[in-house]
């Protein structure tokens, strides 16, 4: 699939990449700095100059909410960087895909990058990919959500009966893998949709990028 050797990776890609992100997080971070020197000048200024606690507490309100509004989005926009950065060390743009929606930051994965054909368990070339997202995304105070997706084409075995318990399966698979990484298992969650939310229209020379799975970095916080 076009991808360059994950041992060379740990030696060299990864750590330039990362360098990058960490130039990313400091400017994230320096903005944060500024709109919380700002916002507490404000609120001195307020102290003295509003003698009444309901207005007070009424403007605080105002000032909090804007602040939220302002930071959180500079952070996503931070993480969505570092993926896509990462994305490109790894040689991986043919396959892994990033966008983003009302939700928050979408990845998602076509073929069989995450799983061989009518299986569960994670290939093990993917495990090294993860561990890089699972850096990006585990100190972050949002919730992830993972989403298992098949073809069109029927299963039917002992261990999955149909593609909605090999869709729920694969998603499974990623959120404990993460979980053994170190992301905390209240930020998680699995679903599997079968073959029943395609990105693609369902024809034979689609089945490959609507069997996939999605990893979906949500707006919503702990």
């Amino acid at each position: 699939m076009g991808k360059k050797n994950y041992d060379k990776g740990r030696e060299d890609g990864v750590e330039e990449g990362y360098e990058d992100g960490e130039e990313t997080a400091i400017w994230a971070l320096s903005f944060s700095d500024m709109i919380i020197q700002l916002m507490v000048f404000f609120v001195l200024l307020l102290s003295i100059s509003v003698p009444n606690a309901e207005q007070f507490n009424a403007v605080m309100e105002q000032l909090q909410s804007k602040f939220k509004k302002t930071v959180e989005p500079t952070k996503l926009e931070a993480v969505q960087e570092q993926i896509e950065k990462l994305i490109v060390d790894e040689n991986l743009s043919k396959d892994v895909h990033l966008t983003s929606d009302t939700r928050g930051i979408v990845l998602f994965a076509s073929g069989d990058l995450f799983f061989k054909s009518g299986e569960s368990e994670l290939n093990a070339e993917i495990k090294y990919f993860l561990d890089n997202i699972n850096d990006t995304i585990k100190d972050v105070p949002y919730k992830l959500l993972v989403e298992g997706h098949t073809d069109d084409t029927p299963i039917k075995t002992e261990r999955f009966p149909s593609n909605w318990e090999l869709s729920s399966a694969r998603a499974s698979s990623v959120v404990k893998y993460f979980i053994e990484k170190g992301v905390a298992p209240v930020r998680l969650s699995a679903v599997g949709y079968a073959e029943y939310k395609p990105r693609f229209p369902k024809t034979p020379e689609n089945r490959p990028k609507n069997r996939r799975v999605e990893i979906v970095i949500l707006r919503e916080r702990v």
